[in-house]
């Protein structure tokens, strides 16, 4: 018996810029791409390159337009398979994803700007940095898994969840490792981080699921 050959020329197209995006940011920087590939295993992406770090890097905007265009794009995958079937084209995909590195690049922002008012730019650009890493590196990751999701196993919730707990776990990590190279600051400072957590790191996603709902 044949298969069944479905045809999705929305979820194509977006992996296919996702993957040009990609090709682009390691022909920009290739020994950068590689070093950012290892971030899990160690830190050496972190300490080399924070040094000669900008905001307006353009390796890091690359990688986090593949980042908002993946996660986006696992966002809608869980929300049609767990929620209900809803029509996307890609002028509603391109919106969604603006809104959604927006809020990102907002709570971003916020950050930066706590860091300015109270004289801390260096610790904050620093945290910055590692967040926007993980989630450039999250991006890459996010590729192969949601081409599989469509096009190798569609449909199938056991490797959505799996995907969706990768995505926490890594982010998780990018936290703790953060939380670990500040632990003497944070831990005299543990009211203004809880308040922090609250309104910067768990906010931003509870705004994420009211955008969906």
């Amino acid at each position: 018996m044949l298969r069944e050959v479905q045809f999705n020329d929305l979820y194509t197209t977006i992996i296919v810029a996702c993957l040009a995006i990609i090709v682009g940011a390691k022909y920009l920087k290739p020994q950068r791409f590689i070093d950012i590939l290892r971030l899990l295993g160690n830190s050496n992406y972190l300490r080399i390159y924070f040094k000669d770090h900008k905001f307006l890097d353009p390796f890091d905007i690359i990688l986090f337009l593949n980042f908002c265009l993946n996660g986006m794009l696992i966002s809608l995958l869980a929300y049609i398979q767990l929620v209900k079937k809803i029509d996307i084209d890609i002028v509603l995909f391109l919106k969604l994803s603006v809104v959604f590195g927006a809020v990102v690049l907002v709570k971003i922002l916020i950050e930066l700007g706590i860091g300015y008012l109270f004289d801390i730019q260096k610790i904050f650009h620093s945290y910055v940095f590692q967040q926007v890493s993980f989630f450039n590196f999250l991006g890459i990751i996010l590729l192969p898994l949601n081409s599989l999701l469509i096009f190798g196993v569609p449909n199938n919730r056991f490797l959505l969840t799996f995907i969706l707990s990768i995505s926490g776990l890594i982010l998780l990590i990018g936290m703790l490792k953060s939380i670990k190279f500040y632990q003497k600051l944070l831990i005299n400072n543990l009211f203004y981080f809880i308040l922090y957590l609250c309104t910067l790191e768990i906010g931003p996603y509870i705004l994420l699921c009211n955008l969906f709902s």
